[in-house]
């Protein structure tokens, strides 16, 4: 099978990119390299087992067109690297990267007769609900810029697929951990490690503390996109892929101390619910459509957690580097 993977140098791009080379796919990865790193799959390029374009999906129709030929199926995962809005940045951003860049790749799929998509979407598209765990049919309600460039994205995928006999996939991921690092961005992880590296004394945490958030590890999260794409049976389908419970950003403080090595750190908290506009401060979302159909997490929201903490410190001691990362 030959197959596209836009997005691929990226967290859980590269980690994707990994697995469908190693099956076996014909793999060509289009990344602008803005958020993913060139040597998460530096290895693979250069032995030959990949093929790299370093081009942006809005870049010329030529250049996705070229990338999209003779392709069988794309993997759908560039966008805007940084789910929070900066105050001062422009409103646009997640327009252009996440919406119109999703158009193009649907455009350039129509012209070049491809017609089969799996789509990286997120729980943010939700925004803050009263029910838990959060099903599939839940009215989406987005309180950010993000949340709300995907479920447009998500409507576009509906639509080709209609219009053009497209078979498609949307996974509405949890919060996603690992170990590899992206250029824009921060996870929680990863801005606590950077934190303490720098102050071992205390940790400034953005909000109460009391954020609680399903969380997976990107390892399973590759593996629920493949099985999803394998085995989903509708021609428009769409799952919610998470644990079934959460962790709090509390606990991922202390977790991270721990891995550190650090006692007697003083916890700074903020007064807000939220840790940024935009923020959903908890939810858990419903995976029981993915489940029936033959899928689940192995790791709670905690143990992909502490799995992932513990991968990026092992690297950066590895590596001797300061803070790394998404």
């Amino acid at each position: 099978m030959k197959t596209l993977v836009t997005g691929g140098a990226g967290c859980i791009g590269a980690e994707l990119v990994h697995r469908l080379a190693a099956r076996g796919d014909r793999v060509t990865v289009l990344d602008n390299l803005t958020s993913g790193r060139y040597e998460h799959i530096a290895g693979l390029i250069e032995a030959g087992a990949i093929e790299f374009i370093e081009a942006d999906v809005l870049g010329s129709p030529g250049e996705l067109d070229r990338a999209m030929s003779g392709v069988d199926l794309v993997w759908h995962l560039a966008a805007n690297g940084d789910v929070k809005y900066q105050p001062g940045a422009p409103t646009s951003r997640d327009l252009e990267q996440n919406l119109l860049g999703t158009y193009q790749v649907l455009e350039s799929m129509r012209r070049n007769g491809v017609r089969r998509l799996v789509f990286a979407s997120t729980s943010a598209i939700y925004g803050p609900v009263d029910r838990s765990p959060i099903p599939e049919d839940q009215p989406p309600a987005p309180v950010s810029l993000y949340g709300a460039s995907k479920a447009g994205c998500e409507a576009l995928i509906s639509a080709f697929r209609n219009l053009f006999d497209m078979r498609c996939a949307v996974v509405r991921l949890a919060n996603i951990v690992g170990p590899r690092s992206r250029k824009s961005g921060q996870t929680v992880i990863s801005d606590f490690v950077r934190k303490l590296r720098e102050n071992p004394a205390e940790l400034q945490i953005l909000g109460n503390g009391l954020q609680a958030k399903s969380y997976l590890h990107c390892a399973e999260c590759v593996d629920a996109m493949l099985f999803v794409e394998e085995s989903a049976p509708e021609a428009m389908a769409v799952y919610n892929v998470g644990a079934d419970d959460s962790v709090s950003v509390r606990r991922i403080a202390e977790l991270v101390t721990e891995a550190l090595g650090l006692t007697g750190v003083r916890f700074l908290y903020g007064e807000s619910e939220t840790g940024w506009p935009g923020d959903v401060p908890r939810f858990i979302l419903d995976a029981r459509k993915l489940n029936r159909l033959g899928w689940r997490a192995k790791l709670t929201s905690e143990e992909a957690v502490r799995r992932a903490i513990h991968e990026i410190v092992a690297m950066q001691e590895n590596s001797g580097a300061g803070a790394c990362r998404p």
